[in-house]
């Protein structure tokens, strides 16, 4: 029988317990079924494709014995009678370093050729032809106009190493994967699964960024060809997230890839990529059920607990007896793709843009008021299943409500309005004539004490010719799809925004294409406005703080005569630095998202004092790396002064107790207190003998916070505590405000994430490896990971308000929780003034409904702190000490 019948193409030499594909050719007309078997003994399973006439075995685990060994290959037809049969003489060996990941097979006769170009055209030595059958190890390869461009293990006379193959007439596999470069020859993916296939060479990642700013430990290297089965997907800011039914090693079964380098194909049909998808995240622990009922009546395998913080793919939704029936564009293990939530612990997004999902209970504003003003509150309800409506304030406070069942509307006027400035939340409630709650949702109202912005739209105008960006880097490194020219003139409305890097970052209400509605403008380029209200955002020049310090350029950049995209600068105001680049410095600050840095040698044609992006380097002073902080306070010397270590005149006191401070000299400020008429510094420097805590006079010194300068006895007290935001942590970041928190105070304390990465994510990971996902939440579990990094600690609910300032007036800052939002949240308090605390809120400006999304250094008033984290003797805090 002909071996076109049934044939074996390779391979024929193996490396012992290494994944392998075994392949052959088979006609589909004659041969039914075929099988292989290792020395008669031990039965392989066979993978057929009639459509390509291809057969494959994959070995996940390799042969396990070296040494020579057989296969015996048989065929049979449809009634089973044999067909074919032949012997297959193998070679297991045992050494590795022969053995590259990657083997070439050829299908049929090819030829290898120098270059691409006509085979006419070609030279008998830049082509050789070549058999069906034949193996070859590959190092490297690349797909280009359905041609294979590889670098070989063993070169092939008279071409060498680098060649050409034509991708149909060979197979490639990576140890136990078969690469594909053609859809139609595309394995099916099992039912209630997808596959993912991977057209060019990219990485999937564990986060949505740009791989640059991610670190080697979080992505991996997708090669082309490559398939992977997934049990679901979602379009996340300009990605897919996709759920591997298998981990890949080192990296994990979740994570980002670029929609224009893979497709993902299910039931046949190629899924493309949405801007607008809708997206459900948990906002609790809680289940998903296979009946919009009690989960106490369900079997088991009736319901499925949602961890806290997920993120799903959503295809369709409805709400029915007060759930939501969500169809998610994956399947749940033992469970399918379909069920009921309910809608207080899970949040539905599109477009990034959160909805509520209840069609009938609406409220339709207003949505910000002023203080102290008389306002109605209006929204709509079905009379049908609802006949009586309750709107609560933050559950506190029951609200009088009037209801129209004829118009399906409801009212509430409220004569003196709301009397505190900030954010408010509301829960509204539909009850049937049995008292159950038959629809629900909660919604946020901004009270304002500003009556030329209050109600109004925020617009952004470009005023120069600018970028818009769908990351805060160099537009440089942006492809087309990544960034988009503005022009001068134009006019945007805003939903958010947020200062990062010296970028503005925004939700915009209407897309620009192809970046979408979220992105970032170059600050000083863009005029922001709320009514008739300039929101402003200038920087001025920034001191150093002179000290002696190295820095350590980590990825190719530029130092910059000012802190501006460098393809708007001209050649002699900037200069190149390399990877792996040493400098010695004098001073540091940190503004616009960059280092301003002098240093101690000028750079010819340049000078000594620049701007660095803060990413692309690193500052390392006695060891201690030195974090980026742009609301670093500072105090400078305006005239020959002393700084003492008791708060009297210096007159009174020994050499060994004062010690003098020149004018012009700039320190850097942990943190300060008002006693009398001294101030009492902690600063970030020791003075020789003296130490670096003392009590100066504050009219002898300007003080600034970042580049603002302010008059610090207007405040008792501000600690030095660096913010960090939620917002950009990689995993859950709409619950982890309270590992970033304690985040901020660690740093403030000098911890620094051992992986190098943020040191908010380092703590989420402790939390998962000790107690298991949603443990972030538990006070207990939070005391735990405090400890666990040699703090002493103490958590209780019954705090008073004179025990957080105590805490404060010993430099100590505090975790405190309260109703911030409708789901709770936890913020960092660094200080307090006459006007009330202030805070690192690490979701942003809550006086602002949280449309900016920026929150260092912000005044919370009193009464405002009082009314969603107290009363006074109810106060959630954690308090955190050095030992």
């Amino acid at each position: 029988m002909s071996t076109d019948t049934l044939s074996y193409l390779g391979p024929t030499e193996f490396l012992v317990n290494q994944s392998t594909v075994i392949t052959g050719k088979f006609n589909p007309e004659q041969i039914h079924s075929i099988a292989l078997v290792a020395e008669d003994k031990y039965p392989l399973n066979v993978t057929k494709n009639p459509a390509t006439g291809l057969w494959h075995t994959i070995l996940e685990s390799g042969f396990n014995a070296s040494g020579n060994r057989w296969l015996r290959l048989k065929g049979t037809d449809i009634n089973n009678n044999l067909v074919t049969e032949q012997t297959i003489n193998i070679t297991v060996n045992t050494e590795p370093n022969i053995y590259p990941s990657l083997t070439l097979i050829t299908l049929t006769n090819t030829v290898f050729q120098e270059r691409l170009e006509e085979l006419d055209n070609l030279t008998t030595e830049e082509k050789v032809s070549l058999s069906a059958g034949q193996t070859y190890r590959l190092l490297n390869y690349q797909l280009i106009d359905n041609y294979l461009q590889v670098e070989l293990a063993t070169p092939i006379p008279p071409i060498g190493k680098f060649g050409y193959f034509n991708s149909q007439q060979v197979h490639l596999s990576k140890w136990a994967k078969i690469l594909y470069f053609n859809r139609d020859d595309l394995p099916e993916a099992p039912e209630n699964k997808a596959l993912l296939w991977v057209k060019q060479r990219t990485q999937i990642k564990l986060r949505p960024e740009p791989y640059s700013q991610l670190a080697s430990d979080q992505q991996i290297e997708l090669f082309s060809g490559e398939t992977y089965l997934i049990q679901g997907y979602a379009s996340v800011e300009g990605h897919f997230r996709v759920s591997l039914t298998k981990a890949i090693p080192g990296f994990g079964d979740t994570g980002y890839v670029d929609p224009q380098k893979v497709e993902i194909i299910r039931q046949g049909e190629t899924v493309k990529y949405s801007q607008t998808a809708i997206a459900l995240k948990t906002l609790n622990n809680t289940i998903i059920k296979k009946q919009p009922t009690n989960e106490a009546y369900l079997k088991p395998d009736e319901k499925l607990i949602l961890q806290k913080g997920m993120v799903y793919g959503v295809s369709n939704y409805t709400s029915q007896n007060n759930h939501t029936r969500i169809l998610l564009t994956e399947n749940l293990p033992n469970f399918g793709n379909e069920g009921y939530v309910y809608p207080d612990f899970v949040q539905l997004t599109e477009a990034s843009q959160a909805f509520a999902t209840a069609a009938k209970l609406k409220f339709l504003g207003p949505t910000e008021v002023l203080v102290n003003q008389t306002i109605t509150l209006r929204g709509t309800y079905d009379p049908s299943q609802g006949k009586s409506v309750t709107v609560t304030a933050e559950d506190k406070y029951p609200l009088p409500v009037n209801l129209d069942s004829e118009s399906g509307l409801w009212e509430v006027k409220l004569s003196r309005g709301f009397n505190t400035a900030g954010t408010r939340w509301l829960r509204l409630q539909s009850l049937d004539s049995k008292g159950k709650v038959v629809d629900s949702k909660v919604v946020n109202i901004y009270v304002s004490s500003e009556p030329i912005s209050a109600g109004k739209d925020i617009k952004l105008k470009v005023a120069k010719d600018t970028w818009f960006k769908l990351y805060p880097i160099d537009s440089s490194k942006l492809n087309n799809q990544q960034k988009v020219s503005v022009k001068a003139g134009e006019i945007f409305t805003v939903e958010k925004y947020g200062l990062v890097d010296g970028n503005l970052r925004v939700v915009l209400s209407n897309e620009i294409s192809p970046v979408g509605n979220f992105g970032y403008f170059y600050e000083p380029h863009v005029e922001v406005t709320k009514g008739s209200k300039l929101l402003l955002f200038d920087f001025t020049d920034v001191p150093d703080t002179y000290i002696s310090a190295k820095l350590l350029v980590v990825q190719k950049t530029f130092i910059k005569g000012s802190p501006e995209d460098s393809s708007q600068l001209d050649d002699n105001q900037k200069a190149e630095l390399s990877l792996g680049q040493t400098l010695a410095i004098t001073g540091y600050a940190s503004t616009k998202g960059h280092f301003r840095v002098t240093l101690l040698e000028s750079i010819s044609g340049f000078g000594k004092v620049g701007y660095i992006y803060w990413q692309h380097v690193r500052i390392k002073k006695q060891e201690e790396e030195i974090l980026y902080d742009p609301n670093a306070i500072t105090m400078t010397v305006r005239e020959t002064t002393v700084i003492k270590k008791r708060p009297l005149f210096s007159f009174l006191l020994g050499s060994s107790e004062r010690l003098t401070l020149p004018i012009g000299r700039v320190y850097g400020v942990n943190s300060y207190a008002v006693e009398g008429n001294h101030l009492k510094v902690a600063l970030t420097e020791q003075m020789g003998g003296f130490g670096n805590t003392g009590y100066v006079f504050p009219s002898y010194f300007l003080f600034k916070r970042g580049n603002k300068s302010f008059n610090p006895i207007r405040n008792k007290i501000e600690l030095n505590v660096p913010y960090f935001s939620q917002r950009d942590n990689p995993r859950f970041y709409w619950s982890t405000c309270n590992v970033t928190s304690i985040a901020m105070i660690f740093a403030y304390y000098g911890v620094r994430s051992y992986w190098g990465g943020q040191l908010e994510d380092e703590l989420l990971e402790w939390c998962f490896n000790n107690y298991g996902q949603g443990s972030e939440t538990d006070h207990s579990v939070l005391s735990a990971l405090i400890r666990a990094y040699d703090f002493e600690t103490s958590f209780s609910t019954t705090r008073e308000w004179s025990e957080i300032k105590n805490e404060l007036n010993n430099g100590r800052p505090v975790v405190v929780a309260g109703d911030f939002t409708a789901s709770g949240h936890i913020l960092t308090a660094i200080g307090y003034s006459s006007k009330g605390y202030i805070v690192n809120d690490p979701w942003g400006d809550a006086l602002t409904g949280y449309s900016d999304t920026e929150g260092s250094r912000l005044i919370y008033p009193y009464d405002y702190m009082d009314r969603v984290a107290g009363p006074n003797g109810g106060v959630w805090a954690h308090f955190i000490r050095k030992k």
